[in-house]
């Protein structure tokens, strides 16, 4: 259907302003709310259309100042104060400018009583005037700016999402979050440990939950513990990126009880004893631990010895593992006074090693009778050094389950990649594909690991050497220059 403008020229007919106010709301809920407000200006009906967005989410850079930004805030809550429509609430609160200069910019808020000219009074005021939001996700850069969460949020009936960075918690007696389901907690300062264990367990149908700690702060986590009979997936992120050896035990521990989990990700270089219990079958793992080891030497003693062995026990049901070259340097140690427990329903298994533990890759392979893929990351290699995989028989999995081999790092022609290649061609009797990318370099260096790959024996008939197509691509359109066929 067309219309015709007042200059007589034929304009197409403005179908979306036909759509009913709930259907537009909807529309506007998938754009920022900045932009949700720019519609107002459309037309008469498109005026206060954005006000009745079921999603809220600002961030302070959207501002000249704080002014401006509590400004709006407060209109557009008292405005729909009583309704029900606001389903999510994302404030982004990064203040580039010291607490004193935002609280001098509050004494201009006509709609609010001078005695409240706090920050942090106003930001608990907006958390607890969305009553019946559904998804509440609030960023601080600076937590101090807010002495306390309100403890409005641990009893809200409707939350289904809560995600929550840089703020403080009080501890409350009373906790019940009945609806939600998704929880995100990083570097928040709690009250102590048993008000966070408090916290999580009350959430009766929670499943994803995400707890990270990084860098200092003013509270430090000792015990995590995660109890929960409906979680499945599980991130720990406590200071992964940091690892400092202290030669005394910090007593810090990770304790989770989580029947139902299928996904669990572990990054911790501070705790020293880890909990798993009642793992199920088809969990997939990702571990990033040290347990707090010192790699500067070859003795581990006996006590630690048995927290590596009951932690990799405890993950034994596994499907899907996923280790750090940190983690590997642990198993490494380990493997020099015990054997690794044994991964029997381990199909898949993604590793990345340091030059120096690759040589134990056998006897990790060993204890990975029915493993049907591996993902390698290779670092610290050395053009020239020597790689010696020292095992006293072929591992049980290349003569019987591998069948896929894949080595992500670029292929550089050094010496130990070779080696390590040769070792799955040559080994691994039902191996289907072994998949791989060269290094770029120079076109003659390139086109000789080729073929210097391409040459090695296969064990297996069916084995496919698959080489990166794009790098692959490059490398036959450098050999093709080099010889002048282009």
């Amino acid at each position: 259907m067309r219309k015709r403008g007042t200059s007589g020229c034929r304009t197409e007919e403005d179908m979306i302003s036909f759509l009913p106010d709930h259907l537009l709301c909807q529309i506007l809920s998938h754009v920022p709310t900045k932009t949700a407000v720019v519609t107002s200006v459309l037309s008469t009906r498109w005026r206060t259309i954005w006000l009745w967005t079921p999603v809220l989410d600002l961030h302070t850079h959207d501002f000249p100042n704080f002014y401006a930004f509590a400004s709006f805030i407060s209109r557009f809550l008292y405005f729909s104060k009583g309704s029900s429509c606001l389903h999510k609430l994302k404030l982004d609160l990064r203040f580039g400018r010291p607490i004193q200069y935002i609280s001098s910019e509050l004494r201009n808020l006509e709609f609010v009583s001078r005695r409240y000219l706090d920050p942090s009074y106003l930001i608990t005021q907006w958390i607890n005037n969305a009553v019946k939001v559904q998804h509440l996700d609030i960023l601080f850069l600076h937590p101090r700016i807010v002495d306390m969460m309100p403890l409005s949020i641990y009893t809200c009936v409707t939350l289904v999402s809560l995600k929550l960075c840089n703020v403080s918690l009080a501890a409350s007696e009373y906790v019940s979050l009945p609806r939600l389901k998704i929880m995100h907690l990083v570097d928040n300062v709690y009250a102590n440990d048993a008000f966070l264990e408090k916290l999580i367990s009350s959430c009766p149908v929670l499943e994803d939950l995400t707890v990270v700690r990084h860098g200092e702060t003013d509270y430090n986590l000792d015990v995590l513990r995660v109890h929960s009979k409906s979680l499945k997936s599980l991130v720990v992120d406590l200071d992964g990126n940091s690892f400092k050896y202290s030669d005394e035990d910090t007593g810090k521990a990770v304790v989770i009880d989580a029947p139902r989990l299928t996904y669990l990700s572990l990054e911790d270089y501070q705790s020293t004893s880890f909990v798993i219990n009642k793992l199920g079958l088809s969990a997939k793992v990702n571990v990033n631990v040290s347990f707090d080891m010192d790699f500067d030497t070859d003795v581990i003693d006996s006590s630690k010895t048995s927290v590596v062995g009951t932690f990799f026990t405890m993950l034994s049901t596994v499907r899907d593992m996923t280790l750090s070259g940190t983690t590997l340097q642990v198993i490494s140690l380990y493997l020099k006074h015990e054997p690794l427990p044994q991964f029997p329903y381990l199909v898949r298994f993604h590793a990345v090693f340091y030059n120096s533990d690759l040589g134990k890759l056998p006897n990790i392979l060993q204890s990975c009778p029915n493993l049907k893929s591996l993902v390698l990351e290779l670092e610290g290699f050395k053009v020239n050094e020597l790689l010696v995989l020292s095992s006293s028989s072929v591992p049980e999995c290349l003569r019987s389950s591998l069948e896929c081999v894949e080595i992500r790092t670029p292929i550089r022609g050094a010496v130990p990649e070779i080696e390590l290649v040769n070792y799955f061609l040559e080994n691994s009797a039902v191996l289907k594909k072994l998949k791989m990318c060269l290094s770029r370099g120079r076109m003659n260096e390139e086109s000789n690991i080729l073929m210097e790959l391409l040459r090695l024996r296969r064990c297996s008939p069916s084995c496919e050497v698959v080489v990166d197509l794009e790098e692959l691509k490059e490398t036959c359109h450098n050999m093709m220059r080099y010889y002048n066929f282009l």
